[in-house]
């Protein structure tokens, strides 16, 4: 295939994932240095690629794939764009059929459910069976458009004083699944109080995560604020930047504060693998349960093991987290 003049990136649909493909699309721009990037990604997810690697970004509304009429009138948009290539790094028949609608003559992407008919070049997503970090998986899909040696990618962190992040810790008490939410965040919280009165805590999470902000409400502890719901992906990252501590659910803010802020991030597993989707950064630090049942991790979106309802979440201690605590300090 000829040097692309368009090409139209794809994003996953979460936070998390759309972190994990930094190393995709910076490597997608190394292949294509003169070709005009677009990327295309779910509403809620700007601000987080780096400046420099996309010409372009046109945010959706995951509701309007599933209006007929919104559904066309995004066909005819990325039809009159004129793209040559498309690259699909989210796995499903959807995508793969749009772009097959807007007629693109080269489509890379994933299979999924049959949708290969839908690509000109696709591979089985493999997930966590691959023995790979995700990362890894997406990198691996470039090798249809002639990517020889994928690697990952580590990102420059801004290097603040210890004096200017230690007064700050992020909170995040929240996880796009609830299934992966650690159920002691409040006996925590009461007890960082007591054991590092100096510290200031930010509470960190979408506006859907109401419960949470009753609860902070209510309690009305000094040096705890609440900002759930109200600081963007890209006022995010600054918090986590200047963070002394970001503690966080198996999520999408981990990935973040990791990845892009280089904070110090305390992540608590319990379905999901660390060795498949932790974080990536310098100073990440995994917390499970030990010893973990012997049906985590599981990477599934319920639970109906033996052992009752969150047993790999439950086995972690508030005591455990504490200690993590020290050991990341330490870092």
């Amino acid at each position: 295939m000829e040097q692309p003049k368009r090409i139209l990136v794809r994003t996953p649909n979460w936070l998390g994932d759309h972190v994990m493909a930094l190393g995709c699309y910076k490597r997608i721009r190394e292949l294509y240095p003169m070709s005009y990037l677009v990327c295309w990604y779910p509403s809620g997810l700007g601000g987080v690629i780096p400046g420099g690697l996309f010409n372009e970004e046109w945010e959706f509304r995951k509701a309007d794939l599933k209006d007929r009429k919104k559904s066309r009138e995004w066909v005819q948009t990325i039809q009159e764009s004129q793209f040559d290539l498309s690259i699909n790094l989210n796995a499903s028949w959807s995508s793969c059929w749009l772009f097959f609608l807007a007629r693109i003559p080269n489509r890379v992407g994933f299979s999924e459910s049959g949708s290969q008919i839908l690509s000109t070049a696709s591979k089985p997503f493999r997930g966590v069976k691959a023995g790979i970090h995700k990362s890894q998986l997406y990198l691996d899909l470039l090798s249809l458009c002639g990517s020889q040696s994928p690697t990952s990618v580590k990102w420059e962190h801004k290097q603040d004083s210890p004096s200017e992040r230690k007064a700050l810790w992020i909170i995040a008490p929240g996880a796009a699944l609830p299934l992966r939410e650690w159920p002691y965040f409040p006996e925590l919280i009461f007890e960082i109080k007591k054991k590092y009165p100096e510290k200031k805590l930010k509470v960190v999470g979408t506006a859907v995560e109401s419960a949470w902000k009753a609860r902070l409400s209510r309690w009305k502890l000094e040096g705890v604020e609440d900002l759930i719901g109200l600081t963007s992906l890209s006022e995010l990252k600054e918090l986590c930047t200047n963070a002394e501590l970001v503690i966080a659910n198996d999520s999408g803010v981990a990935h973040l504060s990791a990845t892009l802020a280089g904070a110090r991030t305390l992540v608590l597993f319990g379905p999901g693998n660390p060795k498949y989707i932790a974080p990536q950064g310098p100073k990440v630090i995994p917390v499970v349960a030990d010893p973990s049942p012997t049906c985590s991790p599981c990477e599934k979106p319920y639970c109906r093991a033996p052992f009752g309802y969150q047993k790999c979440l439950k086995d972690i201690s508030v005591e455990t987290v504490l200690k993590r605590i020290e050991t990341a300090l330490a870092l």
